[in-house]
């Protein structure tokens, strides 16, 4: 993994009047843009479901508290998972409510279980990324593993750059022109860079794994 200087000696091979060598003048305000960078490519993987959610963590319930609050810095949940306490292992997915209150439409069997009289362990969430609500009301101290994106370090000159070689130069290709931003520059037209500038390799990614197309997996059936 690169250091984030090297970020800075591809800045100053994109623009020879850049100073980033250690204790030249622009050594600041190029780091301040390459986190900037950061913030912007974070914000459109984000929105890209499963693609580099490299991040785990856990969270607890507790007993008759109907939420958790939601881990610290994660920008994109993927999965949660009941943590069996005999194992320590995985148990089961917990089920990913789509409207708030506990109602799931067209899930009926989830639905069967959405009330207040029920406690017992997680099986179903709803989330409004401040708090996790939890289906039924947790009956004790349970663990839940979660899955996703969760941001990285800033970026300092010594510090390891959290993304790898593949995105060194867009890294350092957007973050050099935001050193060149005027006063009168829009910020929608830094946006729409960083969507070109970083898209191409998120949807890259986003196909990691080309092993053909998937199965159906059949949930439900019926002999009408």
């Amino acid at each position: 993994m690169a250091l984030g200087q090297a970020l800075l000696d591809i800045m100053e091979d994109l623009n020879g009047e850049l100073q980033l060598q250690t204790g030249e003048a622009d050594v600041a305000k190029g780091l301040r843009a390459l986190n900037a960078a950061q913030d912007v490519f974070e914000a459109i993987l984000a929105s890209h479901p499963n693609v580099l959610g490299s991040g785990i963590g856990t969270v607890t319930t507790t007993a008759s508290t109907e939420n958790t609050a939601f881990p610290t810095a994660l920008l994109r949940l993927d999965s949660l998972w009941y943590i069996d306490s005999g194992t320590s292992r995985p148990g089961w997915k917990l089920v990913n409510l789509r409207q708030s209150g506990a109602h799931a439409r067209g899930m009926s069997w989830i639905a069967s279980i959405a009330s207040n009289s029920l406690t017992g362990k997680p099986r179903a969430y709803w989330t409004n990324g401040t708090n996790i609500y939890w289906d039924p009301l947790p009956n004790a101290t349970h663990t839940v593993r979660w899955y996703g994106l969760q941001a990285a370090s800033s970026i300092t000159a010594a510090g390891t750059f959290a993304y790898g070689d593949l995105f060194m130069y867009p890294f350092a290709t957007f973050a050099s022109r935001i050193m060149k931003v005027t006063l009168d520059d829009p910020a929608d037209d830094f946006i729409e860079l960083g969507r070109a500038t970083f898209d191409p390799l998120i949807e890259a990614l986003s196909r990691f794994n080309r092993d053909g197309a998937q199965g159906v997996i059949y949930e439900r059936s019926h002999d009408t």
